[in-house]
């Protein structure tokens, strides 16, 4: 297994031999810790500002400046958080945070989950927050299908998207079934990578 160090050694030789890039990294082979992290870093966000909003405007507020939310107004926070979350993945495979780090949830044999499965591997996310996403990424690390515990039980993983052509250097986007296939046909040069 190359470092990280290793990569970019084999990168600048090619780039000093033939003063283009021939190199490409298959999206999906390697672990995304950080891309998943701050996909997951930027969900949670919008879903905390959401939340802190609409406190704030539908809340009742008290003579201390607090808001709550209760009764049936309460019910909306976690509806959201389901639309979000399972709902998103289950249907379009990705949230906003992993449309914006080009991620991809899908099942272990390429296919788009369902809400079901989209559901079940977000069952830890309280804990994996309350521990700032460490026990997910050493799970991740560790697993040789890149999964967290909820990936595991709902037999799902998350996939890198966004390619290099080898040849001619274009970016590009590779849909869920291209990068599990191992190969693309760049749009710009029409040779298969």
């Amino acid at each position: 297994m190359k470092s990280c160090g290793d990569t970019l050694a084999v990168k600048t030789i090619f780039v000093l031999i033939q003063n283009t890039y021939h190199m490409i990294i298959i999206a999906g082979k390697n672990k995304n810790l950080a891309q998943r992290y701050y996909a997951n870093l930027i969900d949670y966000l919008i879903f905390l500002l959401f939340t802190v909003l609409y406190i704030y405007l539908a809340g009742d507020g008290d003579e201390f400046g607090t808001y709550r939310v209760t009764g049936f107004k309460a019910l909306l926070v976690p509806l959201v958080w389901f639309i979000y979350f399972p709902v998103c993945e289950g249907t379009i495979g990705q949230t906003l945070g992993k449309r914006a780090l080009h991620l991809h949830v899908v099942d272990i044999t390429g296919q788009p989950p369902h809400v079901f499965q989209a559901f079940l591997r977000r069952m830890l996310d309280l804990f994996e927050i309350l521990f700032l996403g460490i026990p997910a990424l050493l799970i991740i690390n560790n697993s040789e299908k890149n999964q967290r515990i909820g990936d595991m039980m709902a037999n799902t993983t998350v996939i890198r998207t966004d390619a290099i052509c080898r040849h001619c250097g274009t970016e590009v986007e590779l849909t869920p079934k291209e990068v599990l296939r191992d190969n693309f046909t760049c749009p710009n040069c029409g040779q298969t990578n």
